[in-house]
C-alpha cells in the first residue's frame, strides 16, 4: 500500500513521468535486478530514450532522478510524515532504499553514494526484523502494480483526472527583429501567466520557472516532464505598429496531443487586457468553467504609451538588480504620467518600492516603505481587483499591523489562487506571527507552483527551521543545495540548522562555502562567526564586531547576534531594540528564531515583542 500512496499524494498525483521512474526502480530491486539499475537502462526503459542514447551528453536521467530525490523528500515531510516505511534513492546511483522508520520521520541526510544492496537503518539492520522490512517491500510493488495502467494511458484527456489539471505557459517568442521588444513579448507572457492563475481549478507553473526555456531547445515533453504538467501552451508574439498579434497553441502530454491553436489580432492599447479573454479560452479547453469577465478588453483599454513604459518597468523590476529596481520606478512613474488612472502602474511602483525598502536601513527603509504603501493604496483605490496591489500592500506595514497584512495576503489568493509570491511571503508572515506549522502549507503551495525557483524552496526549509524540526529541515536545504548551489540563502538555512543541533562542524562546513559564494557578506560571516563561538572559539566574533561597527550598512541584528556571541547580553538587546525601531532585516523573525531562545526569559525580550505588537 505504500507505494500506491505516495503515487496517489498530491505531490507525486500531477508527476506522472516520476511514478513510472519510482516504479521501475523498485520493482527492479525488489526482483533482484537492482544492480542492473544503471543510467542507460533507466533513459530507455523509463524515459523513452532510443538505443542511441548518450548518458555524457544527454542528462534527462539524473535530472529526472534529482526530481525524484526531492519529491520523495517533500512526500516524507508533508502526508508521508507518519509512514513508517521509507523510500529513498541515494545520490550518484539509481538503487532505492527501503527503510523502517521508528516514531520521528525521515531525519537523516540522503546518502552519498550508490548503494549495493538493498539498505536497512541501523536500528533495523541489528533487530532481527528484516524480514518485516523485505514483505513491506514487496508490498510496495504488489499493491502499486494495479495503478500502473492509469500512469501509462494518461495523456488522451488529462483533464478527466482526478488531480486539477497543471499548466505551464512557455516564454512568448518575439517575432520582431528587434530585440528590444523583448519586454513586450515577456509583458505578454506574464500578463497570461497571470490570468490564468487567477482561475480557480488548475494549476499554473510560475513565471520564474518557466523563465529558464526561453530559447531553450528542450523537447517539449521534457519540459512538461520537468515541470510535472500535463498541459504546455506555446506561441508567438508579432507587434507592428498599432496592431499586436499572438499565436497560441495548448498542448497536452504525455502523449504531445495537440488541443487547440489560434492567432488573435488586436490593437496595441488592448493587448494586456486580451490575455485574460485568451486564459479564459485556454481554461474552457481544458474543460474549467469560467465565469465571464467582469470588463471586456475594449473596456480595459489603455494609452499604449502608458501601457509601454508598465511592460518596461515590470521587465526592469525582474531583474531584481539594484539598477534595474531604480530603472523601473522610472517607467512606472511615466507610465502614470501619461496615464494617471492606469492601476497596474501603480501596483508596479509599489512592487518596486517594497523590494528596494527590504536593501534599505535606517529612515530610507522607512521613506521606500511608506512610498510603497502608498502607491499600493492608489491601485487598489482604482482597482480593488489587483491581487499584486493586494500583496504589495501586506508586505510594506510600518506599524506592525500583521492583521491587515493578512488580510491583504488572503485577499490576494482569493483573487489569484495561484499567486506563487503571494503564497511564499504569507508563509513568511505566518511563520513570523508564530504559525509556523501554517508557514510550512503556505510554502509547499508555493513550492508546487514555482518548482525550479530556488526562492520558494528556501522558505519551505526556512518555515521547517522555525518549527524546530531540524531533521527535516536538513534534508531539505541538502536538497535545495543540489538543486541550486548558487542560492547562498539555503547554506545560510543549512547552517542555522545544522547549528540547533549542535553540529557545529557540519554547520562550520557549509557556512563557509556560503561566505565564499558571498566574496564574505556579512550575515553569512556573523553566522561562521556564531558557529565558532558556539564551538567555544569566540575571538572572531569579537573581531567582527568591532570591524563591523564601523560601517553603516551592518543590520542591528547582525551586531546582536554578534555581541551575543562575545557574552555581551545588555549590548545585544541595545541592538535588537534599534533593530525595532528602524524595522531592520531579519527583526521579523524575532518571535520565532531559535537564536534568541536564550534570551525569551528576560522581560526586555517581551517587550520587544509587545512593540512588535507580537506579544501575544
Amino acid at each position: 500500500m505504500h507505494l500506491e500512496k505516495i503515487v496517489a499524494s498530491a505531490l507525486f498525483v500531477n508527476s506522472p513521468q516520476l511514478c513510472r521512474f519510482l516504479r521501475f526502480v523498485v520493482e527492479q530491486e525488489i526482483n533482484g535486478q537492482g544492480g542492473q539499475l544503471k543510467e542507460y537502462l533507466v533513459a530507455t526503459a523509463v524515459l523513452g530514450k532510443n538505443e542511441a542514447f548518450d548518458p555524457r551528453i544527454d542528462t534527462v536521467v539524473r535530472t529526472e532522478a534529482r526530481r525524484l530525490r526531492r519529491k520523495l523528500a517533500e512526500y516524507y515531510q508533508a502526508e508521508g510524515a507518519a509512514d513508517s516505511i521509507a523510500i529513498e534513492l541515494p545520490k550518484g546511483g539509481y538503487r532505492p532504499i527501503f527503510r523502517k522508520v521508528a516514531e520521528e520521520p525521515i531525519a537523516a541526510a540522503l546518502p552519498q553514494g550508490p548503494s549495493s544492496e538493498i539498505a536497512l537503518s541501523p536500528e533495523v539492520a541489528g533487530s532481527g526484523k528484516t524480514g518485516n522490512v523485505w514483505w513491506a517491500a514487496m508490498g510496495l510493488l504488489a499493491a502499486g502494480l494495479a495503478g500502473f495502467w492509469f500512469w501509462i494511458h494518461r495523456g488522451e484527456h488529462p483533464s478527466q483526472a482526478t488531480h486539477p489539471p497543471s499548466i505551464a505557459v512557455l516564454p512568448l517568442e518575439n517575432l520582431s527583429a528587434d530585440p528590444e521588444q523583448e519586454y513586450f513579448s515577456d509583458g505578454m507572457t506574464d500578463a497570461l501567466i497571470t490570468s490564468l492563475a487567477s482561475i480557480p481549478g488548475m494549476r499554473v507553473i510560475s513565471r520564474t520557472s518557466v523563465l529558464q526555456y526561453k530559447r531553450a531547445k528542450t523537447p517539449l515533453p521534457e519540459i512538461a516532464r520537468q515541470l510535472g504538467v500535463d498541459y504546455v501552451v506555446e506561441g508567438t508574439v508579432l507587434r507592428a505598429g498599432e496592431v499586436v498579434r499572438i499565436t497560441t497553441k495548448l498542448i497536452a502530454f504525455p502523449k504531445e496531443r495537440h488541443i487547440w491553436a489560434e492567432a488573435y489580432d488586436r490593437e496595441r492599447k488592448v493587448a494586456l487586457a486580451m490575455q485574460a479573454e485568451l486564459a479564459g479560452t485556454i481554461a474552457s479547453r481544458i474543460d474549467i468553467h469560467v465565469n465571464p469577465p467582469a470588463r471586456t478588453p475594449e473596456t480595459m483599454a489603455v494609452n499604449p504609451e502608458a501601457q509601454d513604459n508598465y511592460l518596461k518597468g515590470r521587465y526592469h523590476w525582474y531583474t531584481r538588480r539594484q539598477d534595474g529596481l531604480l530603472q523601473s520606478v522610472q517607467f512606472f512613474e511615466r507610465a502614470i504620467a501619461a496615464e494617471p488612472r492606469y492601476a497596474l502602474a501603480y501596483a508596479g511602483l509599489s512592487d518596486s518600492y517594497s523590494v528596494l525598502s527590504g536593501r534599505a536601513t535606517g529612515p530610507d527603509r522607512k521613506d521606500l516603505m511608506d512610498r510603497a504603501r502608498q502607491a499600493a493604496l492608489k491601485a487598489l483605490a482604482l482597482d480593488e481587483s489587483l491581487g499584486d496591489a493586494h500583496v504589495s500592500l501586506a508586505v510594506s506595514s510600518w506599524d506592525w499591523d500583521w492583521q491587515q497584512s493578512e488580510r491583504e495576503f488572503r485577499r490576494a489568493l482569493e483573487l489569484n489562487p495561484g499567486d506563487s509570491t503571494a503564497h511564499q511571503w504569507y508563509a513568511g508572515l505566518l511563520t513570523q506571527t508564530g504559525r509556523p506549522e501554517d508557514g510550512v502549507i503556505e510554502a509547499r503551495k508555493a513550492v508546487e507552483l514555482s518548482p525550479m525557483s530556488p526562492s520558494p524552496f528556501q522558505t519551505l526549509g526556512w518555515a521547517l527551521y522555525m518549527t524546530r524540526q531540524y531533521d527535516r529541515s536538513i534534508r531539505h536545504f541538502l536538497l535545495a543545495i543540489d538543486a541550486f548551489p548558487d542560492f547562498v540563502q539555503n547554506y545560510a538555512g543549512l547552517g542555522l540548522a545544522y547549528e540547533a543541533k549542535g553540529m557545529h562542524r557540519e554547520a562550520g562546513e557549509i557556512l563557509k562555502k556560503g561566505v565564499a559564494l558571498t566574496q564574505g557578506a556579512p550575515p553569512l560571516a556573523a553566522l561562521l562567526a556564531h558557529v565558532h563561538a558556539a564551538a567555544g572559539e569566540g575571538a572572531e566574533a569579537s573581531r567582527l564586531l568591532g570591524q563591523f561597527r564601523q560601517r553603516d550598512d551592518i543590520t542591528p541584528v547582525v551586531m546582536a547576534l554578534l555581541s551575543m556571541d562575545t557574552g555581551n547580553r545588555d549590548q545585544a538587546f541595545a541592538w535588537l531594540d534599534r533593530g525595532v525601531e528602524e524595522h531592520s532585516m531579519f527583526i521579523d523573525e524575532l518571535k520565532v528564531e531559535p537564536l534568541y531562545d536564550s534570551l525569551r526569559t528576560d522581560p526586555r525580550f517581551t517587550a520587544l515583542l509587545r512593540k512588535m505588537r507580537l506579544s501575544q
